[in-house]
């Protein structure tokens, strides 16, 4: 591993860039600062829009990196035996989370470029294939999946050309969009996390389509590896795409993501179930345990008789009786406990 020798100089340049990214955003609050004591606030609000941009471009280049090393670590980890080839790589993914984790990102960026080059066409075809074969084994793929199947075919078109260069180029662009991928068969996260997610269908004013909103909170220890997840749509809505990605969440992290839902063509708007009832779920999720409740409320200015709600389960859990609301008035909300059985855990 003689490379390791070069690594304080080979990095330096990327570090260096980080840096002055950095310090433009310093300076540039710095300025948006001044120009609000100034009483400019039509001023400040501009630039502050042109330094948001900046800043949400540095937290996606941050998070490419950190996917990337994901997947590469990822997939050297699963290798049964690893070539020389593979060790230098393993080596440079080691140095570049270290990096990550010290808020080096332009040598972590350094060391991303360095692990794929180290692979060889050999490894590269490798993680190509599996890669591949992993999308194409999913069915539905969402918008980002999408992305990275097209790049995978181009960067295996590229190796087949003899062009390792542009291959290697396409490879790193697909991994930062996708992400770590899972080889083998992933234990739901229903069993191996604890956390709570909700799900609710909001309907934005003087719109004909709605939102549905998951958020998780990670109230374990551990990380909550990246999940997808097919939208439970009400009647009479679809969900575009239909899968939707979960990032990684950290202990005690949060996430909120909103799917745009729009109407099949079923049925027409103001027959739509889902605009007359707010209907909100909440799953408590405990290394296996699943507690499921439902939060219900009548939106309309009429009594609503009768309802049978059937949520959203995840594969491996039952519900034993649907819940069942005998009457709910104008206005009125209901919370409801739903009683679930772990099918795995007594089959």
């Amino acid at each position: 591993m003689a490379r390791k020798n070069n690594e304080n100089s080979s990095n330096s340049g990327g570090a260096e860039a980080t840096l002055k990214m950095l310090n433009f955003i310093d300076d540039e609050s710095k300025k948006i600062q001044h120009t609000i004591w100034k009483n400019r606030p039509l001023r400040a609000n501009k630039m502050l829009k042109k330094l948001t941009k900046e800043a949400n471009f540095l937290e996606d280049q941050v998070l490419g990196l950190s996917r990337s090393l994901s997947s590469l670590s990822k997939q050297l980890d699963e290798l049964e035996e690893m070539n020389e080839d593979d060790l230098n790589a393993s080596e440079y993914v080691s140095l570049g989370l270290q990096f990550l984790r010290e808020g080096n990102w332009g040598a972590a960026a350094d060391s991303v470029e360095k692990a794929i080059a180290a692979l060889g066409p050999k490894g590269l075809d490798r993680s190509l294939s599996i890669i591949n074969r992993h999308l194409n084994e999913l069915g539905d793929l969402s918008d980002s999946e999408e992305v990275t199947l097209n790049l995978i075919r181009e960067a295996r078109k590229k190796l087949t050309n003899g062009d390792f260069t542009a291959a290697t180029d396409a490879f790193e662009r697909a991994i930062s969009v996708l992400g770590s991928v899972p080889t083998g068969e992933a234990l739901s996260p229903f069993l191996v996390n604890h956390f709570f997610l909700s799900l609710e269908a909001k309907w934005p004013e003087k719109t004909n389509n709605g939102l549905m909103v998951i958020s998780i909170e990670n109230l374990g220890e551990n990380n909550i590896s990246p999940m997808r997840m097919s939208l439970p749509t009400p009647l009479g809505w679809i969900a575009n795409p239909k899968m939707t990605e979960i990032p990684e969440i950290p202990p005690e992290g949060f996430i909120e993501i909103g799917v745009e839902i729009k109407s099949s063509g079923s049925f027409s708007a103001d027959k739509m179930l889902g605009r007359n009832l707010a209907i909100t779920t909440g799953y408590l999720a405990n290394y296996g345990d699943l507690k499921v409740q439902i939060r219900v409320e009548n939106r309309t200015l009429r009594n609503m008789e009768g309802i049978v709600l059937d949520p959203w389960l995840p594969e491996g859990f039952e519900a034993i009786r649907l819940p069942f609301v005998q009457n709910l008035g104008p206005g009125q909300k209901c919370n409801l406990e739903v009683d679930i059985l772990n099918v795995g855990n007594n089959s």
